[in-house]
């Protein structure tokens, strides 16, 4: 029988996940190899209700999250299930960081910035633009550069137990009602956005709104919003948005940004330390798997977009060099000055030098 957690494993290998760590989370889904009954028929010792940000019509909810779920599963040898739900279902979306503080909802599935309010340092955790241009990079920010150490000491002090960045692909590209051929075309327009790119809009006349994705369709279809910026091409298709804007525009600002998992810091301590291993490595093992479905299907999705009569605009290289300047001027000013911001706008700033010394493409 062909043990299918091997590509897994041969990433995480790569990627600097101790051996020692790893062989010992998949030892404890040893029936994936060898046992004639599968996980799932085993008695689950641990129940968890997880909601996501993402719902019905994309791949992460449709695919993914339950490839996680059968992974977390399998890994545990059936000592864990887990159960999902949609958007808003238990609690709505922008409260899931509290709600599983509270254990109103075991497992959170959602965005590093729509914690801002609690911690403002996520949105510079979630992604700054053009920081990084890889997911090779970010990888190295979250895991060798001490990004994933300080979010979980945050998110312990909300009760919460932080699992691991998940990797989305681009963000910042703004599907319209009206066409943006330049910054100036910004202006009057409702734009739903987030993190430094709503300063950026706003600086070119842009009303920012705070919406979650969920109300997305509705908003725009009723002119509520007249502009969103929702992840990728595909994250665009996903939600439906190309029914009710026909205009497209990019470039993209942040590479990936950085989605999360996290959990009920009570519930994760109560595992023992193999099945907290089986979560943390899980999680990592589905923040690949989503950044690569998403690479995928973004390519898919220009053809799509196109077929739907949505017109693709690109800004011109002048417009591109005014966002570079204009996110590298108002960073330290919107910053703040707490300290687990500096401590993480640090680490972001470390390993953007670090990165700078090795010339591209060598």
């Amino acid at each position: 029988m062909t043990d299918k957690t091997s590509p897994a494993k041969d990433i995480l290998t790569r990627m600097g996940v101790d051996r020692r760590t790893l062989l010992a989370a998949a030892a404890t889904g040893a029936a994936l190899a060898t046992a004639s009954l599968p996980a799932s028929a085993q008695r689950a010792q641990f129940r968890f209700r997880m909601q996501s940000f993402l719902g019905a019509g994309t791949v992460e909810w449709e695919r993914l999250v339950p490839r996680f779920i059968q992974r977390v599963n399998q890994m545990s040898g059936g000592r864990i299930q887990i159960t999902p739900f949609p958007p808003g279902a238990l609690v709505p979306t922008f409260d899931m960081l509290d709600a599983v503080g509270r254990r109103v909802v075991d497992i959170g599935y959602g965005s590093q910035l729509y914690w801002r309010g609690r911690f403002p340092f996520t949105q510079w955790s979630w992604g700054v633009p053009f920081a990084f241009r890889s997911v090779e990079q970010y990888d190295y920010l979250w895991f060798e550069g001490g990004m994933t150490d300080l979010v979980r000491e945050a998110f312990t002090t909300v009760g919460v137990q932080f699992l691991g960045p998940v990797y989305s692909d681009d963000w910042g590209s703004t599907i319209s009602r009206r066409p943006i051929r330049r910054l100036e075309d910004f202006r009057g327009m409702k734009v739903r956005t987030g993190g430094i790119a709503g300063e950026i809009w706003k600086n070119f006349g842009a009303s920012i709104v705070t919406i979650p994705g969920e109300e997305m369709y509705t908003a725009m279809s009723t002119g509520v919003i007249d502009a969103a910026n929702w992840g990728s091409p595909y994250g665009m298709m996903a939600a439906k948005l190309h029914e009710v804007g026909k205009f497209y525009t990019g470039p993209s600002l942040i590479h990936a940004d950085a989605e999360d998992m996290f959990m009920n810091k009570a519930a994760f301590d109560a595992l023992p330390k193999d099945l907290q291993d089986v979560m943390t490595l899980a999680v990592r093992v589905y923040a690949l798997e989503r950044y690569a479905f998403a690479i995928g299907e973004s390519a898919r999705a220009f053809d799509k977009l196109k077929a739907a009569g949505v017109e693709i605009i690109v800004l011109p290289p002048e417009d591109v060099q005014r966002i570079r300047t204009m996110s590298d001027e108002l960073l330290p000013r919107l910053a703040g000055d707490d300290d687990y911001t500096k401590r993480a706008l640090k680490i972001i700033n470390d390993t953007r030098t670090l990165l700078a010394q090795r010339p591209a493409d060598f």
